[in-house]
């Protein structure tokens, strides 16, 4: 786990206990994929990781594919010639977008324990 839900808590999150492991599951999943699971043999969580979880569990608890599919957004509304806008909303392929920007963002020059930058992926691009 690389925010616990006390952690959670104190950098001001607002989910219920009950909803939070499902969540924090997700996005740290989100991290290692994106980190080749660096962050798993590290001796202790950077504070940077855990900034990162935050910002991606408020990401994935408003906008990512189960969010969606529970609470739809409503982005147009008409009837007899009235109609209301509220904004664009997020599809499920942009809310994963921001949520990698998100992380490669935050992450971008964190290293892990060994001086490997969490984001190397074998290439470098000079």
């Amino acid at each position: 786990m690389y925010l616990t839900y006390d952690e959670y808590k104190s950098y001001g999150g607002t989910l219920s206990e009950t909803d939070f492991p499902v969540l924090e599951f997700k996005c740290r999943k989100r991290i290692d994929r994106l980190t080749d699971c660096r962050v798993q043999n590290m001796a202790s969580v950077p504070e940077a990781v855990k900034l990162c979880m935050m910002s991606l569990i408020k990401l994935e608890n408003t906008v990512g594919i189960e969010a969606q599919a529970e609470n739809p957004v409503v982005t147009s509304y008409n009837t007899d010639g009235y109609s209301e806008s509220y904004g664009k909303a997020l599809g499920a392929s942009e809310a994963s977008q921001e949520m990698n920007k998100t992380v490669l963002s935050m992450l971008y020059g964190e290293l892990d324990d060994n001086g490997v930058p969490l984001l190397y992926r074998g290439v470098t691009g000079y």
